[in-house]
């Protein structure tokens, strides 16, 4: 079962319906229909209604339910006459903010032959461009570094760890939009050897598919936080964010019992990652106090309360039979998949991050003896299957087998044992006429003779 957007928020997602209007200058004067499901409905209305009645300009829109906006729905005009005008949705923001319609009105394009469509921008053509988030994570990178070197000395020291920052941020459509937000509101200033790589950049984010690296570990985007700990807008990889949300959690839970208070901090999330190759997300929101541990404990606690708790099972009864089963799926996806799923990578970071720290000690200590040859090839092959586990569980495919370190363990002195050993072994089978094989399989002792 595959996930794009999930968990305790799934609910919250947009929805987008269609119109066909007589008028699209006023368009509930004259023939209109709206709460149209599909493209294709649209389209048939559309079809229907005369182009020259009224004098008017007919078309299609569309209404986009976000419940962000608490109830007020967004209108797009899509087609007007026969003209698809995506120069005013992109000024408009409609694109930006909701790409789904920028896939619409290519859809539309491909579909309609008669039909005109207005890009200046060329978005149509751009959006057929591809660039891999860390290629343009560094990019990014780069260019923060050339337009202020004093300030990201200062606050990136270590530039590695900011890369991989920057590369997180432009996985989350809220990144995206703050680095292009970034680059527009300083564009006038910047130096003229960076400006057209800014331009260049802008253009990217803009328009441009961004790629997921192959390996790329789960991470955590804050969307806000009651706690000054966390940053609105920051990301966080997974095995990092998980002890730290608990001990916000348990600090707070210490606090409230030594105050005599029952106070929590929320905390809106998203945890971005990749299965089946596929980008996907969850979210959620924990409450800092209420004792629900790290971030996988709060997740699990939220599959569990709807699948094993009497008063869980009577919530999803309450919400319908369809939007009950909706979330009790969810739910099921959570506790069989994408659970095991971050639990297997946080256990390979902290084997990776054991591993690493042992070489780290290692350095500097020359290989004299069998064993330490041995332990060093483990630790390459353990390295090697940690990579290979993290595109299996990106990508799909069967999880490759653990090295064992007992395989690894032989010394000198013990190979030389077998080796004397086995020779034995073949001088007693050969003085008793018998294979190596017939001697084993008769318990390593000669033939009885017949009588």
């Amino acid at each position: 079962m595959e996930k794009n957007k999930m968990g305790e928020n799934a609910a919250s997602d947009i929805d987008i319906t269609f119109y066909a209007a007589e008028c699209m200058e006023f368009v509930r004067y004259g023939e209109y229909r709206e709460g149209l499901g599909t493209l294709e409905e649209a389209l048939k209305y559309y079809d229907e209604i005369p182009a020259d009645r009224l004098n008017a300009v007919k078309g299609i829109g569309i209404h986009v339910h976000d419940p962000k906006e608490n109830g007020f729905i967004q209108e797009y005009p899509l087609l007007m006459g026969k003209t698809v005008d995506l120069d005013m949705l992109r000024d408009s923001h409609g694109i930006s903010r909701y790409p789904q319609i920028l896939e619409i009105a290519k859809t539309l394009a491909k579909q309609r032959e008669d039909i005109t469509v207005e890009d200046s921008h060329g978005i149509l053509k751009e959006t057929e461009i591809t660039i891999g988030a860390s290629e343009l994570a560094k990019r990014v990178n780069d260019l923060q570094r050339k337009i202020d070197p004093d300030f990201y000395s200062q606050f990136y020291p270590d530039a590695d760890k900011q890369e991989k920052k920057v590369m997180m941020k432009l996985l989350t459509e809220d990144g995206r939009n703050e680095y292009l937000s970034w680059l527009k509101a300083g564009h006038m200033v910047l130096q003229n050897e960076v400006r057209a790589e800014a331009e260049d950049i802008s253009r990217l984010l803009e328009h441009a598919q961004i790629q997921w690296p192959e390996i790329m570990p789960p991470f955590v985007f804050i969307c806000w936080s009651e706690t000054y700990e966390l940053e609105d807008g920051d990301v966080i990889p997974l095995e990092e964010a998980d002890p730290i949300f608990e001990r916000l959690d348990r600090t707070r839970v210490k606090e409230n019992k030594e105050n005599n208070t029952g106070g929590y901090d929320k905390t809106k999330f998203v945890i971005y990652y990749q299965m089946n190759g596929e980008p996907s997300t969850y979210e959620g929101r924990q409450d800092f106090g209420d004792g629900e541990g790290s971030l996988i404990e709060h997740i699990e606690g939220f599959a569990k309360f709807y699948l094993e708790t009497e008063e869980g099972r009577q919530f999803l009864k309450d919400m319908g039979e369809e939007k009950g089963r909706a979330i009790q799926e969810d739910c099921e996806y959570i506790r069989d998949e994408f659970l095991p799923y971050l639990k297997y990578y946080c256990n390979l970071y902290a084997i990776e991050k054991a591993l690493l720290e042992e070489r780290e000690v290692e350095k500097e200590i020359p290989v004299v003896t069998d064993h330490q040859e041995a332990r060093r090839k483990y630790q390459r092959d353990m390295l090697a299957f940690i990579q290979e586990s993290r595109r299996v569980l990106n990508q799909g495919g069967t999880l490759p087998v653990m090295p064992d370190i007992r395989d690894y363990e032989e010394t000198k002195e013990k190979r030389a044992y077998r080796e004397h050993v086995m020779k034995e072994i073949e001088e007693e089978a050969k003085g008793y006429g018998m294979t190596v094989e017939e001697y084993a399989k008769n318990g390593y002792e000669p033939k009885m003779k017949e009588r």
